[in-house]
């Protein structure tokens, strides 16, 4: 049976992850935080499990906790993905590491291509873009064997982050309670790839480099779906056939824009985002 280790396999995108990739011949192994914190005991790990790939998926995910709490943030995407990779330069060498990367990492930029200088600010991109340095630098210093798969914003069934977007707004829906928006509602505009199709890419990638398919290097899953905040919210009103209460606060300095290209070697046909976005408000309504 191949031993596929992962972090972050208890969060959103991780535990569809897992339920893409078990089957009677993988079994999938959580790396725990106090692990990734433990750079001695990460390496014993790997060298006793000698998994068959190794998949990067842990996080903060709430941005404006990382911008609260600064250390935080770059002890999760700095500290605990060194200690990864040290571990798998010392023990794992020549196991495939997928590494899921955010589109934060651009800063405040649009159509960002695999090219595309890094314009990071806050903690949260500045944190990640480190992390993508980090990846690289042990990619080229100590040729470990990474596959980056850059994603926009998750959405779909699961997600119990309420401060996110869609959650908070299917949950407005499903209790018909007062929801909440900072910036203007036409203003900012979110690239969304649902989660099972990411969670499919990963599952795919990790089964193919066990199977030993050429990987390549670097990919952007650059959606069509590029919405504005009223955008979806009308959205989820179509869907679910109930109006949402809206309170707009229009404070300063929350709009935002940012987006990447398509640009991935699966050529990957995304689910449309009217039925998923239906299938992720009526989870939220049961």
């Amino acid at each position: 049976m191949n031993v596929i280790a992962a972090t972050g396999i208890s969060g959103f995108l991780g535990t569809h992850v897992k339920a893409a990739l078990e089957t009677d011949e993988c079994q999938v192994r959580s790396i725990s935080r106090d692990l990734r914190r433990s750079p001695a005991d990460l390496e014993q790990y790997l060298a006793a499990w000698k998994p068959a790939a190794i998949i990067h998926l842990a996080g903060m995910v709430d941005v404006r906790r990382c911008r609260e709490h600064p250390l935080e943030a770059f002890q999760s995407h700095v500290m605990e993905t060194a200690n990864l990779l040290e571990a798998i330069r010392v023990a794992a060498p020549e196991t495939q590491f997928i590494y899921v990367a955010t589109d934060k990492s651009f800063g405040e930029q649009e159509s960002c291509a695999l090219a595309t200088p890094y314009q990071a600010g806050f903690p949260y991109e500045t944190s990640k873009a480190c992390e993508d340095f980090l990846v690289e630098s042990y990619r080229k210093t100590y040729g470990i064997r990474v596959c980056l798969l850059r994603f926009p914003n998750f959405f779909g069934e699961g997600d119990r982050h309420m401060e996110r977007l869609v959650p908070s707004i299917c949950e407005a829906s499903a209790k018909q309670k007062e929801l909440v928006i900072r910036t203007c509602l036409d203003g900012s505009t979110r690239q969304y790839i649902y989660v099972r199709d990411a969670a499919d890419i990963v599952a795919r990638c990790a089964l193919a480099s066990i199977a030993g398919e050429a990987m390549w290097l670097a990919n952007h899953f650059g959606t069509p779906h590029i919405k504005t905040v009223g955008d979806v919210i009308r959205d989820v009103e179509t869907v679910t056939g109930r109006r949402v209460n809206v309170k707009v606060l229009n404070l300063p300095g929350e709009v935002s824009r940012l987006s990447i290209r398509d640009e991935n070697f699966l050529k990957y046909a995304y689910t449309d985002w009217l039925p998923a976005l239906e299938r992720t408000a009526r989870w939220y309504g049961e």
